[in-house]
C-alpha cells in the first residue's frame, strides 16, 4: 500500500485530553467500550519523507490489533470506536515520536535578516512584545495586530490611521511596556557579543571593562558603522562572568539615543 507523503494525525490537545488513568482491575483492552472519547479538534501533519516518521510507521504497521491497543492504553490513551485501524496506528506513531522527542519540539526562530524590517526584528528579540503580538492574534483582534506592525514600521502613519482615540493610546502603551520590558537570556556558555561602548574607550578600555567580571580568554573589539561605538565579541572563562557582565551592562543608556548591548552566545 502507497503512504501519502504526508499523513494526518489527532494532534497533541487529543493525546492530552484523552491520557486517562487505567483502573488496574481492568484490561486495558476492554476499556475501549466503557469510554467516549470526543473527536480531537487539532491535528497534526507528520512527514513521511522524514526517517524517523517512516520508520516508526513500519514498526506500528508490524503490531496486531491486541498489542497496538495495549501499547496505548498503556500511555492512558484509548482510541475511540469510530477511529480506523490506520488512524489508530497513526496515534501510536505519533505517542512513540513524542515519547522520543522527535516531534512536538519547538524549533528556535531563526534570526531576522540583514533586510528585515522593524516589526520582523521586535519579533524576534523582545519577548514581552511577540507574547503581546500573539495575544492580539488568538483574540482576533485585527485592529490591534495591524497596529503593532504600523507603529514599529511606520509610527508616523499609525498615528495618523488609529491614532486620536483612547483604544490607540492604550495598544500603543501596551506595545511600549512590551519593547521596553528587560529581556532574561539565558546563558550556558562564558561567550557574548557586545555594542554600544563609546569609541572613545578604545579597545583597551572595553576590555579592561569586562575584565573586571572575570578572565577574559579571548577577545575582539572594532569601530562600529557608525563611526561612533565599538563592538565585539568576548569570552570569559566561566558563564557566571557572562552573565554578571549582561546583568550589569545590556541596555544601559549611554546618552545620544545609544544603549549598550550585551547578547549571551552559545
Amino acid at each position: 500500500m502507497a503512504l501519502a507523503l504526508v499523513t494526518t494525525l489527532a494532534a497533541t490537545s487529543f493525546l492530552l485530553t484523552h491520557l486517562q488513568p487505567l483502573p488496574s482491575s481492568h484490561h486495558p483492552c476492554t476499556l475501549h467500550r466503557q469510554v467516549v472519547c470526543r473527536a480531537p479538534q487539532a491535528r497534526l501533519a507528520l512527514d513521511m519523507k522524514d526517517p524517523a516518521v517512516a520508520e516508526e510507521y513500519s514498526l506500528v504497521m508490524a503490531l496486531d490489533s491486541e498489542s497496538l491497543e495495549d501499547e496505548l492504553a498503556s500511555s492512558g490513551i484509548v482510541a475511540p470506536p469510530s477511529m480506523n485501524d490506520f488512524d489508530v496506528r497513526s496515534m501510536l506513531v505519533e505517542v512513540r515520536l513524542r515519547k522520543a522527542g522527535k516531534v512536538g519540539v519547538q524549533k528556535e526562530a531563526k534570526a531576522p535578516s540583514a533586510d528585515a524590517n522593524t516589526f520582523e526584528k521586535a519579533l524576534y528579540e523582545k519577548p514581552a512584545f511577540k507574547e503581546l503580538y500573539e495575544s492580539f492574534k488568538s483574540s482576533q483582534l485585527a485592529n490591534d495586530v495591524n497596529l503593532c506592525i504600523e507603529y514599529l514600521n511606520n509610527p508616523t502613519r499609525a498615528r495618523e490611521r488609529y491614532g486620536g482615540t483612547a483604544k490607540y493610546d492604550e495598544t500603543v502603551g501596551l506595545i511600549e511596556e512590551a519593547l521596553n520590558a528587560r529581556v532574561e537570556q539565558v546563558v550556558t556558555s562564558g561567550r557574548l557579543t557586545f555594542s554600544g561602548f563609546p569609541s572613545n574607550m578604545g579597545e583597551a578600555g572595553v576590555r579592561m571593562t569586562l575584565a573586571s567580571f572575570g578572565e577574559v580568554l579571548d577577545f575582539s573589539c572594532d569601530e562600529a558603522a557608525d563611526g561612533m561605538t565599538l563592538v565585539g565579541r568576548v569570552e570569559f572563562d566561566d558563564a557566571s562572568c557572562a552573565k554578571a557582565a549582561i546583568e550589569k551592562w545590556d541596555g544601559m543608556d549611554m546618552g545620544l539615543g545609544n544603549s549598550l548591548e550585551l547578547k549571551a552566545q552559545k
